[in-house]
């Protein structure tokens, strides 16, 4: 008998509270070394010198998950069961969230990822098993209803995606505009 999805997701949720808490101990004795905990491991990073910030983690079986770390407050997950899904076939990569900076997911043919912003700044991303990290001003976050809401236009950021031997495999815009 299959456990009822309540049961999976707390399980998730105890499972990836204890992964957390382990990279947390590991983050503050010093350690870069990856965490692995009950299948679940961890991926890139956003504010790795802050209290606040995202951590992608991903499970053996297929779920993926958002870590959002907040100062003197419990992790947030965002899990997504079957994975967050984006292809990467195309451009090499895909975006899974964004604001502040952007985390995805690289396939396995990518050697690196930068950003370039509007002012010519490029900024490497930082590559974990099959994700990435990017902190980049996205702009400002929304603050109230209708600003989340409002159709937004992302900053004009070009990414170059890298392969095998450090050859181009893509260029363009990192995030693609709103769709109406």
């Amino acid at each position: 008998m299959t456990p009822a999805r309540d049961e999976v997701t707390e399980r998730w949720i105890a499972e990836l509270t204890a992964l957390t808490e382990l990279y947390r101990a590991a983050e503050a004795a010093g350690s870069g070394e990856a965490v692995s905990h009950e299948g679940w491991h961890t991926g890139a990073r956003i504010g790795t010198s802050a209290a606040n910030g995202r951590l992608l983690a991903y499970h053996d079986s297929g779920p993926e998950a958002e870590c959002v770390f907040r100062a003197g407050e419990r992790t947030l997950f965002n899990i997504m069961s079957g994975g967050y899904g984006n292809d990467t076939t195309e451009r090499g990569f895909a975006v899974w969230s964004s604001r502040p900076g952007v985390l995805g997911a690289v396939d396995s043919g990518v050697s690196r990822l930068e950003v370039t912003d509007a002012d010519g700044v490029v900024v490497p991303a930082e590559i974990v098993a099959h994700t990435f990290a990017v902190e980049v001003d996205l702009g400002p976050e929304p603050r109230t209803i209708d600003e989340v809401f409002a159709q937004w236009e992302p900053p004009e950021l070009t990414v170059r995606v890298y392969g095998e031997g450090d050859v181009l495999r893509y260029e363009g815009p990192l995030l693609a505009p709103s769709r109406s």
